[in-house]
């Protein structure tokens, strides 16, 4: 009987050299992601710095958790939660410690544009107060679909469901949003 070997992608040998230890091998995925992570986090959190920092501490993350990770799946979803999860602790503690003044010195001239940006901010965080108020399944496919600027077939493929569910949630979803958010800009 011939014996048929699984073909391993070149992602897969680098996750699987990774959590055997190698920190090249962790680097190279990382050398891959970053970009990704980095436009992720400035969409996200709109100040270079703290993106930088975002993906500092989601590498981070990842290579502490990386030993969990099944090696099968696709690292970016993987990567994109991580890197999620760590913007929405930067927008809270934003939150509870409110931001310097010197973040937005260059408004400050400009009564108009500082307006605009404490309106957009104040936008900003209704939206993510009200993704946080989702039902943990539509909170990861909007975060999925909106912020990780993933497409229907890799949510489904992370998540290991049909793409028909993903679609139905990610409708239930917005829907639940529209009707949380009309409430505040209505």
């Amino acid at each position: 009987m011939k014996q048929t070997q699984r073909v391993v992608g070149w992602e897969t040998h680098l996750i699987q050299r990774a959590q055997a230890g190698e920190k090249v091998a962790f680097e190279l995925l990382m050398d891959r992601h970053r970009p990704m992570l980095y436009s992720m986090a400035l969409r996200m959190l709109r100040n270079p710095d703290d993106a930088n920092d975002v993906v500092q501490e989601s590498v981070l993350k990842a290579w502490r958790n990386l030993s969990e990770f099944d090696a099968e799946r696709p690292i970016r979803p993987w990567l994109c939660r991580i890197c999620a999860n760590c913007c929405v602790d930067v927008v809270r503690d934003r939150r509870r410690d409110g931001q310097p003044l010197d973040d937005h010195q260059n408004k400050i001239a400009d009564p108009f544009e500082m307006e605009k940006a404490a309106t957009s901010q104040i936008q900003h965080g209704a939206v993510l107060s009200a993704i946080e108020r989702l039902p943990e399944r539509y909170r990861e496919i909007i975060l999925m679909r909106h912020f990780r600027h993933m497409d229907v077939g890799e949510i489904a493929v992370a998540l290991n469901k049909p793409e028909g569910t993903i679609k139905s949630w990610l409708f239930r979803a917005r829907s639940l949003l529209r009707k949380d958010l009309g409430v505040v800009f209505g």
